[in-house]
């Protein structure tokens, strides 16, 4: 019997036992679908991600101080035209962040906010989204003036609206309780990424002026300087020549640490990838469930059809020929199972992807793996069947009831 011929007798087993060679898939058809779904959902993830933080700034350097020994270590505005003096630097601005409490509308609801205080330059170079009215300007920022720019969850929130210019917000922050009239809305610096973490996980922003906060606290210390240069694939050596102008201007060591937005963004992805291969991992667990059972299966069919085997042997089929069609019969199950799994991981991905507002991404390279993977079981689990088939006696099978 030729290869063709066994594709054939297969084939007419399998639409014999229709029902048992479905749920014979049931076990591949999981296993595969399910590694399709994670491995596309954790692959557009990662897209979207990346492509968040871009948009954010990927050529972006941030300046902080590290175990400072004295006064003299920490940052100060002074040392943004420093940095300004590098030739790969297009801009550089001073921050300070601090954790406080936005008061909302009912009398005892707050969010949690990041309170960063900024100047103008900042937030143009973040990319952030204005969606209404604007930013402070730099006779408010000399006046040191009580105006802020708030993120639109937090408006949502505070007045349950964007549209909130001109109102007023109050912060509670360890210093004291402060408050600033809303002068812009931008959308959230996170993006969509909100939606992906959840808005118990996401807090707020608050953006008021640098020089409004010093004067609040009585110093210039700036908790660090976010500087945008010209090409991030030049940003290791930049951060290099960056940390080296500044220990000379403050003549110490080993007190700066210069990251790179580009740095963050491979290691998300790094991690990202990780933890989608653990998933996937485990959920590929159901593969090998699958592969007993085609393995089981074929057992049945083996003993079901021993008076056949007989008769083929008797007619003169080789051990080979029985061997090989049982396994293409493995093979063509675990096959089809793949296929139908594909089909039903994008889809579940599909869907998954639209409730987290995440567009699947399927490479070549998935399919191409669990397609060997579908043959892979049906050859190692229909090895034994094939091979019990094969040594079956043919006096002794002709006699099997």
């Amino acid at each position: 019997m030729n290869l063709m011929e066994s594709f054939k007798t297969a084939l007419r087993s399998i639409a014999t036992n229709k029902m048992r060679s479905i749920l014979t898939m049931l076990g591949i058809i999981i296993g595969i679908g399910s590694v399709i779904m994670i491995t596309a959902i954790g692959a557009g993830s990662q897209d979207k991600l990346t492509g968040q933080f871009e948009d954010i700034g990927a050529n972006m350097l941030s300046i902080s101080v590290v175990d400072p020994d004295s006064n003299s270590d920490y940052l100060t505005v002074r040392d943004v035209e420093t940095v300004k003096k590098h030739p790969e630097v297009t801009s550089a601005s001073a921050y300070n962040t601090m954790f406080g409490e936005v008061r909302l509308r009912l009398p005892n609801e707050k969010s949690d906010a990041y309170i960063q205080a900024v100047n103008t330059e900042l937030l143009t170079i973040n990319n952030f989204k204005l969606l209404q009215g604007r930013y402070f300007v730099s006779i408010e920022e000399e006046a040191q003036s009580y105006v802020g720019v708030i993120d639109n969850r937090l408006a949502q929130k505070a007045f349950g609206r964007e549209d909130c210019i001109g109102e007023k917000i109050t912060v509670d922050l360890y210093q004291g309780t402060y408050e600033f009239t809303v002068i812009g809305v931008i959308d959230h610096p996170l993006g969509a990424m909100v939606n992906m973490l959840g808005e118990d996980m996401i807090w707020s922003y608050v953006f008021i002026p640098l020089n409004t906060v010093q004067s609040m606290f009585g110093h210039d210390y700036v908790d660090g300087i976010s500087v945008s240069t010209l090409d991030r694939n030049n940003n290791e050596i930049v951060a290099a020549e960056i940390t080296d102008m500044l220990e000379r201007s403050h003549m110490n060591e080993d007190k700066y640490k210069v990251e790179s937005a580009l740095a963050n963004i491979e290691s998300l992805n790094d991690m990202m990838a990780l933890f989608t291969t653990f998933i996937s991992f485990v959920a590929g667990i159901s593969l090998l469930v699958g592969g007993v059972g085609v393995m089981n299966i074929m057992l049945v069919t083996v003993t079901e059809r021993t008076r056949e085997i007989g008769i083929r042997k008797s007619l003169g089929a080789k051990k080979k020929d029985i061997r090989i069609q049982f396994l293409i019969e493995a093979l063509i199950i675990t096959f089809m199972g793949g296929f139908l799994g594909t089909i039903l991981g994008y889809l579940g991905a599909k869907g998954v992807g639209s409730l987290i507002s995440v567009t699947p991404s399927m490479s070549v390279g998935i399919i191409v793996l669990t397609t060997i993977i579908s043959a892979t079981i049906g050859i190692v689990f229909g090895v034994y069947p094939a091979n019990k088939a094969a040594k079956l006696d043919p006096i002794e099978a002709l006699r099997y009831e």
